[in-house]
Parts: C-alpha cells; structure tokens; sequence
C-alpha cells in the first residue's frame, strides 16, 4: 500500500511539473494583429481585444524622481487589441530587453508609424500606466511584480495607436489554471529570465458599421427576397459565446420576427472572421449560434424545435480577412429559412 501511495505521490509531481510548463507554442486562438510583426522566436501568450475602450499612453517621465507615476498620459479610446508575447530567451542567442524594444521600434517605423514617446526602467519604474487602462487586464502580476530592465514606447499612424511594453522576469511566475483569460486551461509558469512583450493596439479611426441594428420588418423583407438575413448586433464576450447585455435590441426584434411569422423555422448560424484556426472557430461560431438559440427559447418564448443552431467557422465570408473592417462584416449571426 505505501508503494503505491508513493507511485501515485511521484506521477502527481510529474504530471504537475508538465501542467508548469511555459508553453512554446501560441495560445488557442490567437493571432498577431494583421499586417504587424512580432520578435522572432516568441509565442502569443495572453491575448484580448475589445469593440471599444480606452487605453493610456504614457508620454512623459515620472512626476517626479521618487514616483512611480507618469508625468503625462494621453488617453486614446476605439478598437482595442492585446496581446502578450512570451520570449524563453535561453542562454543560447540570448536578446536584452533594450534589444527587443529597439527591433520593434524600427519595425513599426517601417510600416509608417511615428514614435510618441519611449522610456527604459527609470522613467517608468511600475509602468506602463496600468491603472489608466480600461482594457481589463490580463495578468498584472506578470508584468510588474518580479520584474527587471523595462522598455516602453507608444506610437502612431493615422489614428492607429501602438505601445510597446517589454520586460525581464526576475523570478518565476505562476499562473494557475483557473485564472480568468487562462486560454491554456493549465498552470503555467513563466520562468525567470523570459522575456514578456506586450502590444496594444487602439484604433480610433471611425468603422463603418453596417445593419447593426435590424427591424423585425427588416429581417423579414431579407428573408423574403434572399431566404437569409445577416445579423450584426449581437456582440459575445472576447473568445466566449456569452451575449452581452447591449444585444437585448437585437434579440428583441428577432424575437418579434419569429413571433410575427409562426410558421418560419430557421437555421441560426454563426459565423467568425479567420483570427484562429478553423476548428477553434467552427466551435466557437456553434456555441455562440446555440446561445442565441436558448437566449430566444428561455426569454422571448420562441419554441425551440422552430430553431437550429450551426457553425460555420470562417468558410463563408462576405468580405476580406485582410482588413479589420472586413473582418467586422464576417463576425456574425445569420437566420436562413429551411
């Protein structure tokens, strides 16, 4: 009996030692932003994006010499997208974190962006500014407790705004498997010496946003004339398939439509943009599609045998992937008569 506890003791610190492991590929899921780099060698780590927020750019040096806070912060708000990046940095071909800033400095400079602002350790200390983010964060702790030699600069190209946050992990760093906007659903841990880089993107160029808002009557003269209706004012959590609050419009007049014409069934089907794989959005674009079905059934009383959840991953877009805006139009829901 005493053999097989330490047998079963043994395979748990093993298996756990696994579950530790810093990942060396991309989180599930996630992309770099289009048409912008990343350092050779790094993973996608983290990543979050919003429809609109507001980011904090740090423009100035400390307050003062004892201070950890910013002289000066310019607030920008539109589009948000981040992502962390994850450098192992092994001995072997290792980069400093100047290095890093600097390579990604001139790389943005190439795609025609202009340098607001850079600072090293000194002028920023504790920063970026994190407490003039309204993007929820991703991990605090990872990137700025137990860490060493930070770079940061923010830059801008037409109303598309970038900061850069690069630092050195001074010890170990947990994250456990159950901490919110954990894509890997096991513990990590990012070892001392790795390297983090952090890139926020925040466009505040106008998007043209087309059928946000749809009538009941609308939706009907769609279904009437193409057998379909493309449907773009449903909006789900970051990745997730829970409907926020701001779709209850939306909801409201789809469940009108199907009140108004009881003897219409449809297909509700999901569709993403290409951000991810094909199976991770396939999924994805099922469960948000189901979603909206049970929202339909429990809250509207639509009969739910009247309504059939797909997922079409990204095999159907109306517009290119290569764009943000085109990327918009293919985020979406569409009822189609069967």
């Amino acid at each position: 009996m005493k053999t097989h506890t330490l047998i079963v003791s043994f395979l748990s610190l093993i298996l756990n030692a696994v579950a530790q492991v810093a990942p060396t590929q991309d989180a599930p899921g996630t992309k770099d932003y289009p048409g912008m780099p990343r350092y050779e060698g790094s993973t996608i780590l983290l990543q979050s994006s919003q429809k609109f927020g507001e980011l904090g750019l740090q423009i100035g040096g400390l307050s003062t010499p004892n201070s950890t806070d910013p002289k000066e912060v310019r607030k920008v708000e539109g589009r948000t997208h981040r992502t962390t990046y994850l450098l192992l940095n092994l001995a072997k071909g290792k980069r400093s974190t100047l290095e890093i800033a600097r390579n990604y400095e001139m790389a943005f400079k190439e795609a025609g962006f202009s340098t607001i602002w850079r600072g090293g350790q000194a002028e920023i200390r504790n920063g970026p500014p994190i407490q003039y983010y309204s993007v929820e964060e991703l991990h605090k702790g990872l990137l700025t407790t137990g860490v060493k030699d930070r770079q940061y600069f923010c830059l801008e190209k037409g109303g598309l705004f970038a900061a850069v946050y690069v630092s050195t992990r001074s010890w170990d760093h947990v994250i456990q498997d159950n901490a919110e906007f954990n894509p890997w659903q096991a513990k990590l841990t990012i070892p001392e010496a790795a390297v983090l880089i952090q890139v926020d993107y925040v466009d505040t160029r106008p998007m043209e946003e087309k059928m946000v808002l749809l009538s009941a009557a609308e939706m009907q003269k769609s279904i009437t004339s193409s057998g379909k209706v493309a449907i773009y004012g449903l909006q789900f959590d970051f990745n997730k398939a829970d409907i926020k609050p701001e779709s209850g419009a939306t909801l409201q007049e789809m469940a009108s439509l199907l009140k108004a014409e009881p003897a219409l069934k449809v297909l509700v089907v999901g569709h993403t943009d290409n951000v991810g794989t094909f199976e991770f959005n396939e999924d994805l674009s099922k469960r948000r599609a189901r979603a909206v079905v049970v929202e339909l059934a429990e809250k509207y009383g639509i009969a739910i045998d009247r309504m059939t959840p797909l997922g079409a991953s990204f095999m159907a877009p109306v517009s290119t992937n290569a764009t943000e805006e085109g990327r918009a139009l293919n985020r979406r829901v569409e009822l189609v008569a069967r």
